[in-house]
């Protein structure tokens, strides 16, 4: 796949030389200043060019102003084009810790970046042998209020940001420091009207101005943000008289700040320091189990920490940044700093009781520490045509320590099969990248673009893209790409060290007392990501179509095949690996239409997916809507007063087919689909003076509450109708 990759790309590049040598009798050899000035006002960075593809999506401050959210930016994220929310398999493990999936590859190709530098707290979790995480993501440690705009990128629009960037990117942009005294102050609640709901509230600030007019400025935000868990027994008994779990509570403390020199006019120097801290409010919700908070001989651990903090998740991050606009280009450099520190009580490694809370004291740290350096240089230049070259370089080290979840065996199977500091995880990826924005005339961009790899354990990987923009006349654009993303195995997946186990049930079929190993030897996983589309833009139109297909190779996924026999202590295990799938394959449509008549906008989305299959098993890659149907209708009722409206149709949701464990093929699984539902919303905003604003709103409007039912597929809980409110004040 990749060689025929190559190929295309390469025959391509050809076939682009070429047209650009047709254009050039109409250039002069020698560019004039005049022509060179105008180079560079319509030709921007490949990078900026990607972004124009129909894979891309942005959601402005005041978007987020106007449709506030409760808790998390996701909740937004959500509501643009091939985006759900979802676990990262199709288990329902975990059901309500619902992240980010960009056209349903799963929350772990979702890559979470803060002003364009990668977030990766969520690695600091516990990777389960189905491969969830007891974790929200990493979508929430910048408040809303401190959001100057939210860019998701879809498809070969997000090849270009390496690792992890396989589903898509999302990168929150904070508010930018002033040169003049600015801030604001919100308070928000959010108020369900089933008292079993959970509560919120959130209090924010921002402040920005000059320490040195013109020379240095400061720009300072913090939030905190909580809500509260929902009621133990939200959901309804099953027929065995377990209960499942309802949403889990959070308590978010954020606070970052920047400092901004202008060293001249050319050169800007930036340092970021952002301290940040989430911790739970546990609801019950464990990896394999079910309760019944009634009954605290069936769970008692779990019974006596409802409500409780059971983890919390510090990060501290730093960066410093420089920015520099030369005579031949612009040129940025970035040295950061991450350190996250998830502390949470021990939970079990083995069968029936992975991922479930053991001890009531004693919680353990696991420390993750990332050093990032990245280098990047944009060079625009005339040769036959325009062009801007960018050359970038990024280096990226994760040390990682886990003393909790890397004892399982010790004095049996663990020594047997490892030896030396378990609890020691670590990876570096080296990468260099090249782009090529090239303006083949008034109606053809293209962008070409090489990145390459280093895995300190999975070896090399390349990745080339490319993505081409074609009018058709005044008002019809065609747009397209194709490129390869990848993602490097996790650091669990790659330790030795790590194991996890079970006497039977969660055993491939036909295997008992199973052994699950990390692997060392992992490839990485990719993808080969094609889009093709079209748009049209004319007066208050702006309407788009697009089909997506992403080919995926060497998914990593916990082994069913025994590679070895082990005895110990008179028992005999059967030992496996994390191992690489074949195939899997993801392919829908999107499209878009947005009616803007000045005081009144009218968008609307749909995701449709044609296949979602895992073909090593048959399951879909992660359980989402067959289709997504978003409209959002803004008013501008009088220069105060607005309003708006948001509806959303989920369509049905097929669950998985096939059994993939010993206790799934005995006692066969449930196979009902979730019905399709709508979730709509309303709200109003008023302007009380050019300061002071309150918005008032209801969301699920209609009250569809959904509750988690295993017995159904239901796999997570779906809100119900609650009301909020918010007064902003800032000047």
């Amino acid at each position: 796949m990749t060689k025929q990759l190559l190929k295309s790309t390469l025959t391509l590049s050809i076939l682009c030389a070429l047209v650009s040598l047709s254009h050039a009798e109409n250039v002069q050899t020698e560019a004039t200043d005049e022509s060179v000035t105008k180079m560079e006002t319509i030709v921007v960075t490949a990078a900026e060019q990607v972004k124009q593809s129909l894979g891309a999506s942005k959601i402005t401050a005041e978007d987020l102003e106007k449709m506030p959210v409760v808790n998390d930016i996701s909740e937004y994220v959500r509501r643009m084009p091939g985006v759900n929310l979802t676990g990262n398999s199709a288990t329902g493990q975990r059901g309500n810790n619902r992240q980010i999936d960009i056209r349903g590859m799963g929350p772990e190709n979702t890559l979470i970046l803060i002003d364009g530098k990668p977030v990766n707290s969520r690695n600091s979790v516990r990777y389960g042998w189905r491969g969830e995480r007891d974790t929200r993501g990493d979508s929430n440690w910048v408040p809303a209020d401190a959001i100057e705009s939210i860019e998701v990128l879809r498809g070969p629009a997000a090849a270009r940001y390496g690792s992890g960037a396989m589903g898509g990117v999302v990168n929150i942009k904070t508010k930018k420091v002033t040169n003049e005294v600015h801030g604001s102050v919100e308070v928000f609640t959010n108020q369900p009207e089933d008292a079993k709901e959970g509560a919120s509230h959130r209090e924010s600030f921002n402040l920005s101005g000059p320490i040195l007019k013109d020379v240095l400025s400061y720009r300072l935000y913090g939030s905190y943000n909580k809500t509260d868990s929902d009621a133990a027994d939200i959901n309804a008994l099953m027929d065995n008289g377990a209960r499942m779990a309802g949403r889990e509570g959070v308590e978010n403390k954020d606070i970052a700040g920047r400092l901004a020199w202008q060293l001249n006019d050319q050169q800007v120097l930036m340092f970021d320091a952002s301290v940040g801290r989430q911790g739970n409010r546990f609801a019950g919700d464990s990896q394999n189990s079910v309760f019944d908070p009634a009954d605290p001989n069936k769970a008692p651990i779990l019974s006596a920490l409802i409500g409780e903090e059971t983890n919390t998740i510090y990060r501290d991050s730093f960066a410093l940044t420089h920015e520099g606009t030369w005579g031949w280009g612009d040129s940025k450099l970035i040295a950061q700093y991450d350190k996250t520190k998830n502390k949470r009580l021990p939970e079990g490694t083995g069968g029936s009781t992975e991922g479930q809370i053991n001890n009531l004291e004693n919680k353990q740290t696991s420390h993750l520490e990332t050093i990032r350096f990245n280098a990047e240089a944009n060079l625009p230049f005339q040769w036959y045509v325009p062009q801007v070259l960018t050359l970038g370089a990024e280096w990226v080290e994760d040390d990682f320590t886990d003393t909790v979840n890397t004892q399982a065996g010790a004095g049996g199977f663990g020594d047997v099969l490892t030896s030396g500091d378990r609890s020691h995880m670590d990876s570096r990826i080296a990468s260099a990248y090249i782009e090529n924005n090239m303006n083949l005339g008034q109606n053809t961009d293209v962008v070409l673009a090489l990145r390459y790899d280093n895995h300190s354990k999975s070896g090399d990987s390349w990745s080339p893209s490319l993505n081409i923009t074609q009018k058709l006349g005044d008002y019809w654009t065609l747009k397209g790409g194709v490129a390869k993303a990848y993602k490097a195995p996790n650091m669990y997946q790659n330790a030795e060290g790590y194991l996890l186990s079970t006497r039977g049930n969660g055993c491939p079929i036909g295997l008992s007392q199973c052994l699950l190993q990390g692997n060392g030897d992992l490839k990485p996983e990719t993808s080969v990501n094609k889009e093709l589309g079209v748009q049209f833009e004319k007066d208050i139109v702006n309407a788009s179509f697009a089909w997506f297909r992403n080919d995926y190779k060497n998914k990593i996924v916990a082994g069913d095949t025994r590679l070895e026999e082990l005895e110990v202590n008179g028992t005999t295990y059967n030992v496996l690996r994390w191992m690489n799938t074949p195939e899997a394959l993801v392919e829908g449509v999107e499209g878009s239409i947005s009616l803007d008549w000045g005081d009144i906008t009218w968008t609307n989305n749909v995701t449709y997916m044609i296949n979602s299959e895992d073909k090593r098993t048959g399951n879909p890659l992660s359980v989402i809507p067959n289709y997504t149907i978003n409209s959002i209708l803004n008013y501008n009722i009088t220069d105060r007063l607005d309003s708006n409206f948001v509806y959303t149709q989920y369509g049905r949701q097929k669950p998985r087919q096939y059994a993939e464990t010993s206790l799934e093929s005995k006692d066969g699984l449930a196979m009902d689909s979730v019905k399709s539902y709508g979730i709509a919303g309303i709200n109003f905003g008023y302007k009380f003076n050019a300061d002071l604003s309150a918005r008032i709103g209801v969301n699920n409007l209609f009250d569809e509450q959904k509750l988690r039912d295993k017995t159904v597929n239901q796999t997570y809980n779906e809100p119900g109708r609650a009301y909020y409110a918010s007064l902003k004040y800032q000047f």
